[in-house]
């Protein structure tokens, strides 16, 4: 029978664990494909889930393993919270912000402390333990509500960077007061709490220098970082918890702020792995800790006198807050009104009241009621997200402080051709207009965008989740524009922000022979016609091509010539022409149409970028590597085998020819990015026994691959100059390559 019932409790622990995963994972997704913020439905999938509900979890079959499992879990988040903790963007950030974390933290703080003494009677340390739990807004919490309300820009910065900079202050905070109070305060426990505070501090910057110092020595290899990583977070927490119980969670949030400071080289691969992981342990934690609490605690709780509790944090203490740190700044009253309304409670503050409820809990005499802080924790996170969250629309309308919906366009690909078209497309105005946003992870494209007063941010657009939730200048993201060179990329990233928009916003270069159909493809192809954004920079830098707007007049087409409609911009709206799509059936009367117009001469200026050979052979073959050659010469990440490959392929012995004694051979190359024509004249006639004819003469034409109308351009260009016998004689007998451009243009 005692076999039965530890097989039986260790059954439940395990499906207890498994299912808090799958279920936490799950909602998580579904909250972020709804927009919500996640810990909505945490809180209800806890309930549902645990004991009060359909008692598929059962936490108490963790018995003493939960406070472990939960100090563990909180000991990663922190220390992902320390590196995304950037000191250097608090030192930039505004006023009211630096306030908020600041005196806004204190009034919060001691605030709550004081309601939760004068109404609850507890002792003073417990209360102050209490109010630094409702300390941290975060990020989880703020982002999908911004996402959301949209409110300005200016709102939107300092309620983002208060969430984002709050919960390793509201932390650290907590967790010296958890100290004082576990060690029951006073001078007798002044060495332990001392202890504690030293031990966490010296072991997490240890850790954390070490960490950074064997990453920076090469020590560890990148397939293997991430992993490296977490395995140093929980030793330093071990480590620490052995020396003084509970002191681990200050160790890891100093390791981890050391490591983000030191900026390691694989500081992005990491973030972005412990983003992933820290998802995966907020859905576990919150449905294990929330499916152990009890509705009668919650009513005790406020027939305790709960209810003063959260009419002073929501109506008294957060105002207290934003006017103290908003005075002598140029916020107006609608605009403290609504940053007054707006601080909704989030993960980080549950898990903190839970883990400490856990461990006063195992205590022979608590210091105070453990349920009781877990009760006045989650009401006030409860009240905040759902009154908050649910009514900061409404609220943000009524004080007019509320954008339109999301409309900026984003660029992927900072190059020339993405810096020019976001100059062309931006629109300057009041501060709810439309913006041109350009991502690129090219450092030196982006220093250039930002130069040229252009909105760059330097990420990676596969991070498309972390980007659109992250970043506060992503917030009003409409459209988005895959535009790197790398097709296969153009198509991934278009999958990425789909996920975050929808298929009808999210467009990108795929060429027409791309193998993705249409029907394949995720999001909409645009301007299929072109070669590829490195080419046409090329030709926008050396006047090639420019980018021009025309009026659109239904009775007209577009002018004659090589134009390719770009853009749609009607009012403030701008939309990418799709690569199927007839400009006449989609453009109305006045619509403003983007063009890019490739200039003619073509050939001309690729003449211009080669030279005139005077070549001297006995074969088609020594030709071939004759000018190859040169051509390998001058740009030297060209490929020689590659192109003599091509040369033999496309003719072998038999070269294109134009009439009599002049050849074209003509290739594709990977590593151009503008076009080269070099001109060959041969000291003797070469016979070609195959045609009968005698080759004096020689265009040869290198394109960058994906140029198929500027090559055949050219080659048209070619032919229609030795068509007719003098133009012809007159490029035979030239004696250099400027006798060669003056008998084409002649």
């Amino acid at each position: 029978m005692t076999t039965f019932l530890a097989v039986t409790e260790t059954q439940g622990a395990l499906w207890s664990i498994c299912f808090a995963v799958g279920a936490g994972c799950l909602l998580t997704v579904l909250s972020r494909r709804l927009h919500l913020p996640t810990i909505v439905l945490l809180l209800l999938g806890g309930f549902a889930m645990g004991p009060e509900g359909l008692h598929l979890i059962e936490p108490d079959a963790l018995g003493a393993y939960l406070p472990m499992i939960v100090s563990m879990a909180v000991g990663l988040i922190l220390f992902e919270g320390g590196l995304t903790l950037d000191l250097k963007e608090f030192t930039h950030t505004s006023a009211v912000i630096k306030r908020l974390l600041t005196v806004g933290v204190l009034i919060t703080w001691f605030g709550a402390a004081l309601t939760a003494w004068l109404v609850f009677d507890t002792s003073p340390s417990y209360a102050l333990l209490m109010g630094s739990c409702v300390i941290v807004t975060g990020p989880t919490v703020i982002v999908p509500l911004l996402r959301r309300v949209r409110v300005h820009q200016k709102l939107s910065s300092i309620l983002h960077w208060e969430g984002v900079l709050i919960d390793s202050i509201g932390v650290f905070i907590a967790i010296l007061c958890f100290e004082w109070v576990v060690e029951g305060g006073g001078t007798v426990a002044l060495p332990n709490f001392i202890i504690r505070v030293v031990s966490g501090v010296g072991i997490g910057m240890a850790g954390g220098y070490a960490i950074y110092w064997m990453m920076k020595r090469g020590w560890v290899p990148d397939n293997i970082v991430n992993a490296f990583s977490v395995a140093s977070a929980m030793l330093i927490f071990g480590a620490t918890e052995i020396i003084k119980p509970e002191a681990g969670l200050l160790s890891v949030t100093i390791a981890g702020l050391i490591v983000g400071l030191k900026k390691p080289r694989q500081l992005r691969e990491i973030k972005a792995f412990k983003a992933e992981i820290v998802d995966l342990l907020i859905g576990m934690l919150f449905i294990l800790l929330v499916a152990r609490l009890e509705l009668q605690q919650f009513k005790d709780f406020f027939l305790m006198g709960g209810g003063w509790i959260l009419f002073s944090v929501i109506l008294l203490i957060r105002p207290a807050s934003v006017i103290v740190s908003s005075w002598g700044t140029p916020l107006n009253a609608r605009e403290k009104a609504l940053l007054s309304w707006v601080a909704p409670r989030g993960v980080v503050a549950a898990s903190m009241a839970s883990l400490f409820a856990l461990s006063l809990g195992k205590q022979e005499e608590p210091v105070g009621d453990p349920a009781l802080l877990e009760s006045f924790v989650y009401s006030v996170i409860c009240a905040t997200v759902l009154i908050q969250g649910l009514s900061a629309g409404i609220f943000a309308r009524l004080l007019r402080l509320q954008r339109p919906a999301p409309s900026d366009l984003v660029i992927i690909g900072a190059h020339y051709f993405g810096r020019e078209l976001a100059r062309k497309l931006a629109r300057e105005g009041e501060e709810d207009e439309q913006a041109v946003i350009l991502l690129d992870t090219n450092s030196r494209n982006v220093s250039l965008a930002q130069k040229e007063g252009l909105n760059a941010i330097r990420a990676d657009g596969m991070e498309a989740e972390k980007l659109y939730e992250n970043e506060e200048r992503l917030y009003g993201t409409g459209t988005v524009l895959a535009l790197t060179d790398n097709v296969e990329l153009n198509q991934l990233l278009m999958q990425r922000w789909a996920e975050q928009l929808d298929n009808e916003r999210v467009f990108g270069w795929v060429p027409k022979d791309s193998p993705t159909s249409e029907d394949q493809l995720t999001g909409q192809s645009v301007f299929a016609n072109l070669a590829r954004p490195a080419v046409i920079s090329t030709e926008l830098m050396q006047g090639e091509s420019s980018l021009e707007s025309i009026e659109w007049d239904e009775e007209k087409n577009l002018p004659t010539g090589d134009w390719h409609p770009l853009y749609l911009l009607r009012g403030r709206q701008l939309k990418p022409v799709p690569s199927d799509a007839a400009l006449k059936e989609i453009a109305k009367a006045e619509d403003e149409v983007l063009c890019l117009r490739r200039s003619e001469g073509f050939l001309y200026r690729a003449l211009n970028s080669g030279q005139y050979l005077d070549v001297e052979c006995d074969s088609v073959q020594a030709l071939y590597r004759q000018l190859v050659d040169v051509a390998v010469e001058d740009n030297p990440k060209l490929t020689k085998e590659q192109i003599l490959d091509d040369l033999m392929e496309q003719g072998g012995n038999k070269p294109a020819f134009y009439k009599r004694s002049i050849a074209i051979p003509h290739v594709y190359c990977d590593e151009l990015e503008s076009r080269l024509c070099y001109v060959a004249k041969l000291r003797q006639p070469l016979h070609l026994s195959e045609t009968q004819q005698d080759l004096s003469f020689v265009f040869f034409l290198l394109s960058p691959s994906g140029d198929t109308e500027g090559h055949l351009t050219a080659l048209s260009e070619i032919a229609r100059c030795c068509r007719a016998e003098r133009k012809r004689q007159l490029i035979t007998d030239s004696k250099s390559l400027d006798e060669v451009m003056l008998a084409i243009t002649a």
